[in-house]
């Protein structure tokens, strides 16, 4: 199933398909290791707002909510 960062489940492993946006949002986010085919787990998400926190290779990266919407994973 593809969904976005957003809705992505808390705590669980997903494999980034797409990053949906210019070349400045796709920069950034291949720069933090978010590239297609990468496994990247969501581990914190406030629900009243606020960033959303991914791990990458066990290093953690705070991602603004419209940035992790741009993240297309599979679960």
């Amino acid at each position: 199933m593809k969904i976005d960062l957003l809705r992505a489940p808390l705590g669980r492993d997903v494999i980034v398909i797409d990053v949906v946006g210019g070349i400045c949002l796709k920069q950034r986010l291949f720069a933090l290791g978010i590239v297609p085919g990468k496994k990247i787990k969501k581990v914190v998400q406030h629900p009243m707002g606020g960033p959303i926190i991914v791990e990458i290779n066990g290093s953690r990266f705070a991602l603004g909510r419209g940035m992790a919407s741009k993240v297309i994973v599979e679960v």
